[in-house]
């Protein structure tokens, strides 16, 4: 006996392996777009809770600026901490650091070997040079150390966290001025080069008092030979007054 399998009917429908196969596409797919979706939420909340470090960050940073204007710095490094419970931000913290700035010290030193062989050279705009480079010598040492006491480098951290993430944090570099002591730094280098002034016009003054002296001296001693010799008036008064005395008193 023949068995005849029966034809399909276009009405069937699906089987269970087509099902399953479907079913499988379909899970793969949401997992994807879950996973798009997720990550799309958590970028969009860091870059919220980011805008709003930053503007925390510049919020602690400008704090810092007014306590800079009412007190001024320390002698030593600031290290602090806290949070922004007062500006309705409880989950975020900072850390600010203040640091002194150490600038080299043989900065003189090395503009004084540089220009000292201006000084002794035969051209006259070299040894301009070497006067100035001098001159800025004594300029130099004030400045440094009216920068050091002025300049701070600050850095202030804003810390946070966030589900699924470690510790976040934003960091801000920058360098604050303190005006009360930059404006003692800018005199302190103002009498630096008055004092300058003063001593180089007290060397010239003594050269020429020297030179004055010198000549007088001079003129003296050549006044008696001549009064000595020729016994005339004549002869004294065009030498010198000693030696013009002198020779009025020789032999009539």
């Amino acid at each position: 006996m023949i068995l005849v399998r029966p034809a399909r009917l276009s009405g069937a429908g699906f089987s269970l392996l087509e099902v399953m196969i479907s079913m499988a596409i379909l899970a793969l797919t949401l997992v994807v777009l879950i996973g798009i979706t997720t990550n799309n939420v958590r970028n969009t909340n860091h870059a919220k809770l980011m805008t709003a470090a930053t503007f925390l960050a510049r919020t602690r940073i400008a704090d810092m600026e007014d306590e800079v204007l009412q007190v001024g710095f320390g002698d030593n490094d600031q290290d602090e901490d806290g949070n922004f419970n007062d500006q309705g931000y409880p989950a975020f913290r900072w850390h600010s650091l203040v640091e002194r700035v150490e600038l080299p010290t043989d900065i003189a030193n090395k503009t004084q070997n540089q220009t000292s062989g201006m000084s002794q050279s035969n051209n006259p705009m070299m040894q301009m040079a070497g006067l100035m480079g001098g001159f800025m010598t004594t300029l130099i040492e004030p400045i440094r150390v009216g920068l050091q006491e002025s300049v701070r480098r600050v850095s202030v951290v804003v810390s946070w966290d966030e589900i699924g993430r470690p510790e976040q944090r934003l960091e801000v570099v920058l360098f604050m001025t303190d005006p009360a002591k930059l404006d003692l730094a800018l005199q302190a280098g103002a009498a630096a080069a008055s004092s300058q002034n003063q001593n180089q016009g007290a060397g010239g003054s003594s050269g020429g008092a020297g030179t004055g002296q010198g000549a007088g001296q001079g003129a003296a001693a050549g006044g008696r030979p001549a009064g000595a010799q020729t016994g005339g008036p004549g002869a004294g008064f065009g030498a010198g007054t000693t030696g013009g005395s002198r020779g009025v008193g020789g032999p009539q």
